[in-house]
Formats: structure tokens, sequence, C-alpha cells
């Protein structure tokens, strides 16, 4: 991370180490204490993902990736003036010393604990004094054997102590994930009334197209989240799928309806229509099966935005399939970064015949219903703004559209001249408003009319 002058764009050498802080090495350096340290923490596996969110004085950011066999993502407090390390929190608890060992040691297998990366910038409660961050998988990815048991903290939203980083409260989405359905997307703040009582709300989004709408102080869900029995059946040898999944429930008391695909697409061929199976369906080594979502979401990356105005959450995920036959670890002779005598596991992908879309869908979190949804072509890993003007801004490959917040109506589209992958923002310049959005190496800017 560089502290820059934001007038000259000059480094401000007072920052770190003459304006730089390598934030894994000082974390870790931070975190273990008096223990050999590696060459670089980005040797291991560890990167930044994701921007950073700032506070009064402070910088909090998550590092990454699940997929490298870091033991641990790492969430970072850092002095904004000087980037001296205020606190770090380890996403997979890996001995006493860590906050959360306790909760979390009989949730695994076996000596190693790997993954957890924190892809997505933390939000913050200054009121709450609460730190919000979503940790992503377990690794290795397709093949639990080496992980039984549901791998906390992974695929959980965590709140931290904005003082401290001690953990306050976890909420595990999924349990010993076989599939690389991470939870990518959020945690998006709100308030809402629920039976005329007001509720502070965080959503998260897992990339199985399920909203997690929980309470931001308690970590309790708004509505509840059922423990749904799933499929089990696996040929991946020494392998313990988990026997339910958490499944989230609207006001009516109903599971909560997806907002993307949850069971493969306008799969036309029928030889490989036969190979299409439910949700949370194992990944087998013997045969290709087509599930869906594919491993790059539904909703993956891209943040969902919450209008004050409408009271709505606006999420957008994509309707595609992912056939697969997995290798179990140690098939491969690809050895994961920082893991000595383990290997990564690869999945070996195939044909699905889907072509991707995209949805972008309103949800309520006063009911758990989604009040709008509607489907566009090609697909994307970035999120979407609204504004004031109850309007919804989002990009689909080279296609950048406005929608009608309240009724789920396109009002346009613009297209651009590069694959864009990320989130809109929106800025006032010279009495005119203004929406931007960084396109393939470069930023589009398109002026609003006047009113």
């Amino acid at each position: 991370m560089y502290a820059v002058d934001a007038t000259s764009g000059k480094t401000i050498e007072s920052f770190g180490d003459n304006g730089v802080v390598r934030v894994a090495d000082r974390a870790l350096e931070f975190k273990d204490r008096g223990r050999p340290q590696p060459a670089s923490a980005e040797s291991l596996g560890y990167m930044i993902a994701s921007s950073a969110t700032y506070a009064r004085g402070t910088i909090y950011l998550g590092v990454a990736q699940a997929d490298s066999l870091i033991t641990g993502g790492l969430v970072v407090a850092m002095d904004a003036n000087t980037g001296k390390i205020k606190w770090v929190f380890r996403a997979i608890p890996q001995g006493p010393e860590d906050d959360g060992w306790e909760i979390a040691k009989d949730t695994w297998s076996g000596p190693v604990r790997q993954g957890g990366g924190i892809w997505t910038q933390p939000a913050l409660d200054l009121e709450l004094g609460i730190v919000y961050v979503n940790i992503s998988n377990p690794s290795p990815n397709y093949d639990g054997s080496s992980r039984k048991g549901i791998n906390l903290f992974t695929n959980s939203i965590v709140a931290l102590d904005i003082e401290t980083g001690r953990l306050r409260w976890h909420r595990q989405v999924i349990h010993h994930d076989i599939w690389d359905w991470d939870l990518m997307t959020g945690p998006t703040l709100f308030d809402v009334n629920l039976n005329g009582k007001p509720i502070k709300g965080l959503a998260s989004l897992a990339k199985v197209c399920y909203v997690y709408a929980l309470n931001r102080e308690t970590g309790e869900p708004i509505f509840p989240i059922v423990e749904t029995a799933v499929p089990t059946t696996t040929d991946m040898p020494g392998e313990q799928v988990w026997p339910t999944q958490p499944i989230p429930y609207t006001a009516r008391n109903v599971p909560q309806t997806p907002f993307c695909a949850t069971y493969p697409p306008n799969v036309q061929d029928p030889e490989l229509a036969k190979r299409r199976r439910p949700i949370f369906h194992p990944y087998q080594v013997n045969e290709f099966i087509i599930v869906a979502p594919g491993v790059q979401g539904g909703p993956n990356r891209g943040s969902s935005s919450f209008s004050p105005r409408t009271k709505w959450l606006y999420v957008t995920g994509k309707n595609d399939a992912w056939s697969i036959k997995a290798k179990p670890v140690g098939t491969s002779l690809k050895p994961g970064p920082g893991a000595p005598g383990h290997f990564q596991n690869i999945a070996e992908e195939g044909k699905t015949g889907v072509t991707p879309t995209q949805n972008i869908a309103a949800f309520d979190p006063a009911t758990g219903e989604l009040a709008w949804l509607a489907e566009f072509p090609g697909a994307t890993n970035g999120g979407l703004l609204s504004t004031a003007g109850d309007v919804l801004f989002q990009a689909i490959g080279r296609e950048f559209y406005t929608l009608d917040a309240v009724a789920g109506k396109q009002l346009s589209r613009i297209t651009m001249q590069t694959v864009v992958s990320a989130e809109p923002l929106t800025y006032l310049a010279g009495g005119r408003q203004y929406v931007a959005i960084a396109s393939g190496g470069s930023i589009r800017a398109f002026g609003l009319p006047q009113p």
C-alpha cells in the first residue's frame, strides 16, 4: 500500500518505509512476533485483492487469497498517517494465540488449516464500533478430505471490534465448501423497519445466489436461515460431505427465491442435460456433472447496493453452469504456494452448452422477497450503483445499462469499446453529474442529462 500526495503525486515518506507498506509482511510480523518469518508473504500466496476502508485515521484492509493455500487470510488495521499496524485478525485461527481458536479448532481435521482469504473491502459501523468482513473458501478447493468439518471461519461473515480486532460474532453461510462457492460480495450495511421496529442490517452474498441478511448488532438472521439437507454422495476418496447447508427463508417462512440460477439453465443437448445436478451436489472424480452456479458466480466480487429511498437491496448475479470432474489432492503435480508436501487440486472443466446471462434484482430486506428481477445478455463480475434519483447503473460486458430502481425497467444502454468488470461511481463536476467506470485499463465517464 502506497501513500501518495493527492496534489503532486509524490509518495509520502513518513508513511511506512518511504511511502509504502508491504501489508501482509508487516501483518505476519505483528501477528507472529518472535517466530521465524518468510522471505515475503507474497511467496506464501498472500495478496491484496481489494481497496481499503478508511475512518478516523485508521485504514482497514483484507488480505487474500484462499486459492494459494495460505493459512488464513488477514484483516489488518493500520494507522493512516504512519502505516503502523494496530491489530491483525487471522481468518482461520491456527492456535490458541489466534482469536476465535476455541470456536474454530474442532471444525477442522488434521493439522493443516488453509484458505479463508478476504476478497472484498471491509464495511464499518462507527456507532456500533464494528468492522465487518466476508471470509472466503477453505482450501484445497474441491477436495475436503484433509479438512473434515465445517471449517470455520471460512465462508463466514465476521464482526470484529473496531478498536481491538477481537471477534464480536460470526455467521457461516456455506459449511465445508467443496465447490469454490465462497462468500465474495459485500458486506453491505442498511437500516430498515421491520414490524415497526428499526433494524440495523447487513447483507452479504455467496456465489449461490442467496442474500444472507443479518442483524449487524448481533449476527442473528433477520429471517430464519434453515439448515437444509443436501446431497452427500461422492466418490472423492476420504471425503465427508457436510449433510446440511444454511438456506435463507422469508417473512412468510418459505425458502428465499434465489436471484440467479441454482440449477443449470438452458442445456439443450440431451446428453449434456443428463449431467445436470441440483445445487450443493458434490463434484465427482469419475464423471463430469453440471451444476449451477459455476465457480465464477452467481455474484462474484461485484458489490450490492442499498437505496435508503426504496429500502431495497440491489444485487446482481450470473445465470451460468459449470461442468467439472474433480481431482483428489496430490493427483496434480502443481504445488500450492507456500505449502510444501501439499498439492492444490486441479479441477477439469467440461462443456455445458450454456451461454451465461446476467440478472439484476431488487431484494426487500423487510420481507426477504424479491421485489423485481430483470435478465440481460452477457455476464459480469462487476457490481452496481443506486442513486437518489432512483436510477441503477450496471455494466455487463461492453454494455452500460441504466435501470429504473423502482420498476426494474431498462432506461438506456451505451455500448463501450472494452469489456468492463468494475462498479460505477457518480460525482459532480462543474455543476453536472457524471457516472464513471473503469473499463479495460481506461476510465469511461458519461455526463448525465441536465435536470
